[in-house]
């Protein structure tokens, strides 16, 4: 039973890790970290951006795009998709066009 455990440990830890390749980490400023998947992050981060340049384009709102832009900056989780991605839904709440 032991040895069937283990191996059922080694499964999940290896399908964890899997998983975790493609999310993103991000923390907020009170401390809380949370993440997502990098095709969620780039689809919020192009329909923000859209919104920013296209003048007829519907302002982007959820809970997901409070939460990048109250995320902290991070250079060496997040990388060039989690900043912009932070930036952009930034301006999205401030309602900031460019």
């Amino acid at each position: 039973m032991a040895t069937t455990r283990a191996q059922l440990a080694a499964r999940l830890a290896a399908a964890e890790r899997a998983r975790g390749a493609f999310r993103i980490p991000f923390r907020t400023a009170a401390g809380r970290v949370f993440t997502l998947d990098v095709g969620d992050v780039l689809s919020i981060a192009l329909d923000c951006l859209a919104w920013m340049h296209t003048e007829d384009a519907e302002q982007p709102r959820g809970r997901i795009i409070e939460q990048l832009a109250a995320a902290e900056v991070d250079a060496t989780e997040q990388g060039l998709i989690g900043h912009t991605a932070i930036a952009a839904a930034r301006h999205v709440v401030q309602g900031v066009r460019l």
